[in-house]
């Protein structure tokens, strides 16, 4: 019944707070944002949608009755501008609704990038206004409107375009011709492969010059980060390239994006195959028995540090994708309180796994008293530990259960304790008694097998019918069946040595 209702919680907490639609920005053009402004105005140029861009400049500066007819015009001019520079990209403006406020003293202007002209450096920016309602977005500032026809960049086809056939520049993807496109997918595949080479000749080279190093285990640090840095690197050569193939500003936008998921992708990797190698290490250098003991544990570990890093990796693309994060990182923690909810026992249990290897008080194969349970621990799992008793039957206690209990593990002994007590007749004779002392003795005091006190027999109480002879002394093994061996070759000698001077036991 409390599972159900676990379960109901979950589903009814948890599915909601994931699958809730993020609301809606307050402004349908997406102007909030230095980077939203920016994206939605090349997003509508691109369908050639000018009268839906103008809307992205402030044109009050501008007769009412220009507006509507300049509007576009200025639209137009404006993404072409942005498109001949090939230092401006989105994803280098802000994502935040109050902009970089580390960049201007002014909080309200946002730089986008500067053009240079013959008439020297211009500046483009964004500007918040405030709109209807109190709402504030970003719009390209009356400055950069007045200085947009001088920003108009030249048409003429390069040299380059004259000589490609007419369908690869007349047709375009997102403003960019098709020979672009193939430009920078053969300069992608070019970095890619020229890296593979080099990388197998960097490996070839070790292994000739120093084949000592490959079969070392520094070796496999380094081979753990040497995929993802090629990556890495890979993505710094095509930035580079890419300036000088110069795509319209709306495919920098798209191609940066590919570009961040590939740098997250690298850096992703190269900690799961860190994790990967540390945890196979830790693994490696734990005592036999305790291996096999925590392998579950180092199993689930590894696959919960996978999907956090994986999680943190999405987190980060899809933020700076432009996507709102705030949702779903929302739902997230309420999912995590469901789930912990309704697997608190299951939690509870893996922890107390956690500490019993930690602390390591037993091990697999270990013979001990477990919270009044004597027998053979035979396995320690994630959720319970599991304990052969003496007469052959298996009980299952929970890890938290077990972690919480008296511990008394046998195995650990370094030495066995033999403590048996004899009970005399009262009617002995007090020389035979001593003298039975006195030989017993003797005799543990010269065994080689045996640690003895000062006093290793004493007599410790007298009732109206005995004495009680105490016997206290230390077998030196750890083996419990050859302690049982020595303990009966000393039952032996201690009645041999009680008949011969004639000492009778109640």
């Amino acid at each position: 019944m409390r599972t159900s209702l676990r379960a109901s919680v979950f589903i009814l907490v948890v599915f909601p707070a994931l699958g809730a639609p993020s609301q809606k920005s307050a402004d349908p053009l997406g102007r909030t944002t230095p980077r939203s402004a920016v994206t939605a105005f090349l997003e509508a140029c691109a369908s050639q949608n000018y009268e839906l861009a103008a809307q992205y400049l402030d044109l009050r500066n501008l007769p009412e009755s220009l507006r509507e007819a300049d509007g576009p015009k200025l639209a137009k001019q404006l993404e072409a501008a942005l498109n001949s520079n090939s230092r401006f990209n989105v994803l280098r403006l802000s994502d935040k609704a109050e902009g970089d406020l580390s960049d201007d003293p002014n909080p309200e202007v946002e730089q986008v990038t500067s053009v240079t002209r013959s008439v020297g450096k211009i500046s483009i920016d964004l500007e918040k206004v405030s709109q209807a309602a109190g709402l504030k977005v970003w719009l390209f500032s009356p400055a950069t409107v007045a200085a947009i026809p001088r920003l108009e960049a030249t048409s003429a086809p390069s040299s380059l375009e004259r000589r490609l056939p007419h369908f690869l520049v007349a047709n375009a993807l997102l403003e960019t011709p098709l020979w672009k496109w193939i430009a920078l997918i053969a300069l992608a595949s070019l970095i890619l492969v020229l890296l593979r080479v080099a990388a197998e000749l960097l490996v070839y080279l070790v292994a000739k010059l120093a084949p000592q190093l490959v079969t070392s285990h520094r070796w496999l640090w380094v081979n753990a980060v040497v995929g993802p840095g090629l990556m890495f690197l890979s993505t710094i050569i095509f930035v580079l390239g890419e300036q000088f193939i110069d795509p319209s500003a709306l495919s920098r936008l798209y191609v940066g994006r590919a570009i961040l998921l590939v740098v997250v992708f690298s850096f992703s990797w190269c900690l799961i195959s860190l994790v990967d190698l540390f945890l196979e290490r830790v693994d490696s250098s734990l005592d036999p028995r305790q291996r096999i003991v925590s392998h579950s544990l180092i199993h689930l570990s590894r696959r919960t540090a996978k999907f956090a890093i994986c999680v943190v990796a999405l987190i980060i693309v899809l933020d700076n994708w432009g996507y709102n994060m705030t949702t779903m990182i929302a739902g997230l923690g309420v999912g995590g309180i469901a789930v912990a909810l309704a697997a608190q026992g299951t939690i509870a249990n893996v922890f107390g796994g956690v500490s019993v290897i930690g602390d390591r008080p037993v091990l697999l194969g270990d013979f001990g008293n477990f919270g009044g349970i004597i027998g053979t621990v035979e396995d320690i799992g994630m959720r319970s530990t599991r304990v052969r008793t003496l007469g052959r039957t298996l009980i299952c206690i929970p890890n938290s259960s077990f972690a919480g209990m008296n511990l008394e593990n046998y195995a650990a002994r370094d030495k066995i304790l033999f403590n048996p007590t004899l009970q005399i007749k009262r009617g002995t004779p007090k020389e035979k008694i001593r003298k039975s002392i006195n030989e017993l003795e003797e005799f543990f005091q010269t065994n080689k097998q045996l640690e003895v006190s000062a006093a290793p027999i004493r007599l410790n109480s007298l009732t109206a019918a005995s004495f009680a002879v105490e016997i206290f002394v230390y077998v030196l093994t750890r083996d419990i069946d050859e302690f049982y061996k020595i303990e009966a070759e000393l039952f032996m000698k201690i009645d041999d040595a009680l008949s011969a001077n004639g000492v009778e036991l109640v």
